[in-house]
Formats: structure tokens, sequence, C-alpha cells
């Protein structure tokens, strides 16, 4: 299965069957520990067994997912760390589609006791936890999605009809992100494709992660569709509004 084929897949999981067997759990380990990360910021996916999650979910009983295991992200609290986070787990995530496994990202949960849990000290603390496990029903996408016309600029020379642009698109405005929030924005050129947010009043702190998370579906699109190309900060268009965070250079 390609990675077009796995971002289309791809949807939140919020009810599991109650576990999975060995030989996948190790399939999973080794998936989180050979993830291509974005940059050389600190990372460590670990695999943690849902009894040792389940009483720390949810706030309120909002985002309680219970799930046989989740993935803890530890990473430290700056730009760089959280843009690499959610690049890499979205790695991880678009894989464990293809192996048949559902999951679900968590931002609300006792991170402090989590942390606890995990014995962490230090600045890398757990920002965000991925549940995982086979679906125990069948389900579709859900949330409603930005149209394209206000998620995207064309240059006027991007070679919109013959580069294919409109599926990295596609594939952007599937990304999962906090409370269906969407905040990418892209412009496309002729040289690639640049990458921005715009402000959302909630769960404003999840952006990082979130552009992270959009920069793995174009990257993934753009490898499967054989554009080579490098992610990297560049000269780039200015918008009232908007927020720069990287580039999709062609080469």
């Amino acid at each position: 299965m390609n990675w077009l084929q796995l971002i289309e897949r791809r949807h939140s999981v919020r009810r599991y069957l109650p576990d999975l067997d060995a030989a996948t759990v190790n399939q999973v380990r080794f998936i989180c520990r050979e993830t291509e990360t974005l940059n050389s910021s600190f990372l460590e996916l670990r695999l943690v067994g849902g009894e040792e999650i389940h009483r720390h979910l949810g706030l309120g009983g909002i985002g309680r997912v219970t799930a046989p295991w989740y993935i803890a992200a530890i990473a430290r609290d700056d730009r760089d760390s959280l843009l690499n986070l959610g690049y890499s787990l979205e790695r991880v995530v678009l894989r464990l589609t293809g192996l048949g496994l559902g999951t679900c990202w968590l931002g609300v949960f006792d991170k402090k006791a989590v942390d606890a849990q995990l014995e962490l000290k230090g600045a890398e603390r757990t920002r965000i936890l991925l549940a995982v496990g086979r679906a125990a029903a069948a389900a579709t996408r859900m949330g409603r999605r930005i149209m394209p016309k206000r998620l995207a600029v064309f240059a006027p020379h991007s070679h919109r009809d013959s580069l294919p642009w409109l599926t990295v698109l596609e594939a952007v405005r599937w990304a999962p992100s906090a409370i269906n929030r969407q905040p990418w924005r892209l412009w496309f050129t002729a040289e690639g494709v640049h990458l921005y947010s715009v402000s959302r009043p909630v769960g404003k702190a999840y952006t990082p992660i979130e552009m992270g998370i959009a920069l793995c579906h174009v990257q993934a699109a753009c490898q499967q569709l054989n554009l080579a190309g490098q992610i990297k900060e560049t000269p780039h268009p200015k918008r009232k509004g908007w927020e720069y965070w990287a580039s999709f250079v062609r080469t």
C-alpha cells in the first residue's frame, strides 16, 4: 500500500478490541524505533501498555479513548521539537495504518501523572499519547474539511496543471488536527510548496505538532508522486495572518 492510499485510509479510531498479539506489538515497537525524523531534536516514542495509562486519560470526560496500547511521544517543549514530534509520529501512524491498526492522537490527559508513571525527569516530557490497537468496529472518515480554495494559493507559474499539486493539497486536507482545527495553509510555486498556519483561538499550543503532521503528509505525497525534494526553511511569500513554518523544495 502506497503513502497516498495510507493517507486516504487513515482515520481516528476511538473504540478498540482489548489486546494485540505479541508479534504485532513487536512490529509497533520496531516502527517506533526506526521511524524517520524531521530534525535532530530529542524524541522518544515509547510503547506503553494500556493498564499504565487508562486512569490518567481525559480531563472532565474529554478525550478519553481506551486502547490496549499507547505510544507516549516524549520531547522538549520548543518549536523544533514539537514540529519533529508531529512529523515523526504521523509517519508512525501511516505505517501502523498499513498494518491494519487504528490510532488516535490524544492531547488531553494528566501529563504530570503520565510523566511520573514513566519516570520522566528534566525537560523531556510526554507531549502526546497515541492510542493504538485494532478497531472494534468499522469506521469512516469524520469531520468537515476546509475547501481547497481556502487552504491554498497557487502562484501564477506554479504549473498547477502539469504538476500534481492538487493531489498534495488533498493529502494535507485529510491530515489530523486537534478538534479538527485544520490550521495549515499552502502556497504552491514552480519550485515547491510553502507551509503556513493561521491562528485559531482554541488549541493554539498544538500548532507546531499539527504543522509537523502536515509536513509529513506533504513529504509522503511528494515521495509517492516521484517529486524529488527536501524540507527546509527558504525565502517565501508573505501573507497577513499566515505564519511560515517550512517548505518542500523540489530538487
